[in-house]
C-alpha cells in the first residue's frame, strides 16, 4: 500500500489580519452589508505573496499572472523540498510528479519549469491538473494512491501551489468577489508518497464522484480582467445532500463506520461550510478541530488547503482518518488513512 512518507507546507512573506484585509475591500468595493462575511468567515490571519497596497492597484490579469508564474515557482520549491527533505530523498529519486493549482495559468506548466530547476530526472513523469479546484490536493493524493498500486516501486511528488490573492478583481463588486477576499489566501503544500515506504499514514482506499446538474455551483467564468469567482448559495446544500451521502457510501463500501474514523481531515472551505460537514455527518467539535484552526491561522488555500491541515494531525498507530475535499463539477475527493 501507499504510504503519505512527508508533508511540508510554506506560506509567503506578507502576514494580513481579517481586520486589515476588511479595510482594503472596504476602500476598493465601499461600504456594504457583505462586508460583514470578514467577520463571519472563521478566518483571523491569511499571507499573501505582496503587501495589500499591490492588491489595490489595479493591475492587469496579464501582469498579475506573470506575477503568479514567479511567486508560485518560489513558493512551490519550498513546499517541494520541505517535503523531500522530510522523506529523505533527493529529487533525483522522484518518479512522477503531480502538480496541482487553480489560480494561475502556465505553459510550461509549473511542474515542468520547477522539475527542471530542482535537477529532477528527464523521464519524471508528469501530470498537471489545471481547473480541479478545491479538491485539487485530494485528488492528487488519491491519484499518486491509483498510480502506485500499479507501479508500487514508485516514488510521487505531489504539490499544490495556489495564490488566490492573484484572482482579485478590483472592479468586481459582486457578493462573490468579497466572499473570496474575506476566505481566500495563498499558501502551497507539497507530499512524497511512496509505495515502499514504512512510516506515514498508509493509503487504504480512495475515492471520487461527480454529482449531476452541479456544474453551475462552483467554479470561475474568465473575463477580460482575470478570474470571475462563481460561488453559489447552493454550497452548504449539495455538501449535505450529495456529499455526506457520497462520503457515507465510501465508507461502507470499505467496511468502516463513522465512529471508527479518529481524524476527520476536511477541506477548510469556510465557516459555512464546516458548520454544515458538522450537521450533515454528525461531527463533534473537537473532531473539526483542525480544520477549524487552518482556516482560522492561514484561510482558505484552495487545494493546498486539506494538505495544510493533514500537517496538523497528531495520530496514534492504527488511528484511521478520512481527508476529504470538494471543488467546481461538482464533486468530491475522498482518501481513507490509516497510521
Amino acid at each position: 500500500m501507499a504510504r503519505i512518507r512527508s508533508v511540508a507546507t510554506a506560506l509567503p512573506p506578507h502576514r494580513v489580519d481579517q481586520a486589515t484585509a476588511r479595510e482594503v475591500c472596504r476602500k476598493l468595493l465601499g461600504d456594504h452589508e457583505l462586508l460583514d462575511v470578514f467577520d463571519r468567515a472563521g478566518v483571523e490571519t491569511r499571507y499573501f505573496a505582496f503587501p495589500p497596497e499591490y492588491y489595490m492597484s489595479g493591475r492587469g490579469f496579464q501582469e498579475r499572472n506573470k506575477d503568479y508564474i514567479e511567486q508560485a515557482m518560489l513558493l512551490g520549491e519550498r513546499a517541494a523540498r520541505g517535503a523531500l527533505e522530510k522523506a529523505g530523498v533527493s529529487p533525483g529519486d522522484i518518479d512522477v510528479f503531480l502538480f496541482v493549482t487553480t489560480t494561475g495559468l502556465a505553459t510550461p506548466s509549473l511542474d515542468a519549469l520547477l522539475a527542471q530547476r530542482m535537477r529532477m530526472r528527464s523521464d519524471v513523469i508528469r501530470m498537471p491538473l489545471f481547473g480541479i479546484g478545491c479538491a485539487g490536493g485530494a485528488a492528487m493524493i488519491a491519484r499518486a494512491a491509483d498510480m502506485l498500486r500499479a507501479r508500487p516501486e514508485h516514488r510521487v511528488l505531489a504539490l499544490s501551489v495556489e495564490l488566490c490573492g492573484q484572482t482579485f478583481r478590483i472592479r468586481d463588486h459582486s457578493p462573490e468577489n468579497t466572499i473570496g477576499a474575506a476566505l481566500f489566501a495563498d499558501g502551497a503544500a507539497a507530499a512524497v508518497i511512496d509505495g515502499q515506504a514504512h512510516a506515514g499514514p498508509e493509503i487504504v482506499a480512495t475515492g471520487r464522484e461527480l454529482f449531476p446538474d452541479t456544474e453551475h455551483v462552483m467554479g470561475w467564468r474568465f473575463a477580460n480582467d482575470g478570474m470571475s469567482l462563481v460561488l453559489t448559495i447552493e454550497v452548504p446544500e449539495v455538501i449535505a445532500t450529495r456529499v455526506a451521502p457520497a462520503l457515507d457510501r465510501f465508507l461502507v463500501k470499505q467496511k468502516v463506520a463513522w465512529q471508527d474514523i479518529r481524524h476527520f481531515v476536511l477541506h477548510p472551505g469556510g465557516r459555512k461550510v464546516l458548520e454544515t460537514y458538522q450537521s450533515a455527518m454528525g461531527l463533534s467539535a473537537d473532531q473539526l478541530r483542525p480544520s477549524r484552526e487552518s482556516l482560522r491561522s492561514v484561510g482558505n488555500v484552495s487545494s493546498a488547503a486539506v494538505l495544510f491541515v493533514l500537517a496538523g494531525i497528531e495520530a496514534a498507530p492504527g488511528d484511521l482518518g478520512l481527508l476529504a475535499a470538494v471543488g467546481p463539477g461538482f464533486a468530491v475527493e475522498h482518501v481513507l488513512l490509516r497510521w
